[in-house]
């Protein structure tokens, strides 16, 4: 039987490198039952419950029991479909379709930014007809409102039609509950053959890891222990997991439990929950 290790904070100082860019959080939109229309209500997301992302939205609703919502996730005009200049290295398969010139939203919740520096966000975008993709709105909230942000960068691309573009540089705060909202608003279209037509793809937020060292003092007897391929959290009563690697990448994260199997490979690990964390030794 191995020992159990408990590796308490300031046994040996950790610190996360301070350039390496670490991926906080991404949504592919997977891989939809059909392909023009899977119902957002049916779709299973890259981040599940467990890890405190949840999704929410509205939208105008199905006419019938035979469509969906003005929402809905596709696959048909992929990402990496290169005949609506797709790139290589994006996912493909399902993206978020927004449809009609009707109110739509899409918000992610939950994400936990406040362990890094030069927060980033990008996702990839795709517009039907010349224009579209500028009344694509995107906010923020960290806990203070929302915030508009990205509007240079999506007004930059007006003159793109029917071609997947990718939307970088976008800055975000430092959170441990920050959302994103996509919305497209109420339109009046001339054109009732050619509605708006706004798709999105791979969001990804990146950060640089805060260089951390570990604390010597423990002041109220928490403590993580770990035995085998599990870990068990005492003198916890709530909070999110998270496990960092010695690069500073996050390599786990869930909803606090006393006892959780991270399934990782062997080596030095930091476990963070809230302000609390400990270097531990798999």
């Amino acid at each position: 039987m191995k020992k159990i290790t408990t590796l308490f904070l300031g046994i040996a100082a950790l610190t996360f490198s301070a350039n390496a860019q670490t991926t906080i959080f991404k949504e592919t939109f997977g891989t939809p039952t059909t392909m023009k229309g899977e119902d957002i209500v049916n779709h299973v997301w890259d981040n599940s419950v467990s890890t405190g992302i949840t999704y929410s939205w509205n939208f105008a609703a199905p006419v019938s029991p035979d469509t969906v919502g003005t929402l809905n996730i596709r696959s048909n005009n992929p990402s990496d479909s290169i005949a609506v200049g797709g790139l290589s290295t994006a996912s493909g398969f399902g993206n978020l379709y927004f449809n009609k010139s009707v109110i739509n939203s899409f918000t992610i919740s939950g994400i936990n930014t406040s362990s890094f520096n030069n927060i980033s966000l990008s996702f990839m975008i795709y517009g039907k007809n010349k224009s579209d993709v500028t009344l694509l709105k995107l906010q923020y909230d960290s806990g203070s409102g929302l915030t508009d942000v990205g509007t240079t960068q999506i007004s930059a691309l007006s003159t793109k039609k029917a071609i997947w573009s990718t939307v970088s540089g976008i800055t975000l705060p430092a959170s441990s509950n920050l959302s994103l909202t996509f919305s497209t608003p109420t339109l009046n279209v001339s054109n009732a053959s050619a509605p708006i037509e706004i798709r999105i793809d791979d969001i990804l937020i990146t950060g640089t890891a805060t260089a951390t060292s570990v604390k010597t003092i423990n002041p109220d007897n928490r403590k993580v222990t770990a035995f085998n391929s599990t870990l068990k959290l005492d003198g916890f009563t709530t909070g999110i997991v998270e496990i960092y690697n010695t690069q500073g990448k996050r390599v786990y994260m869930s909803a606090f439990k006393e006892t959780i199997e991270p399934q990782l490979a062997k080596g030095l690990y930091i476990v963070r929950v809230g302000d609390f964390r400990q270097k531990i030794s798999l």
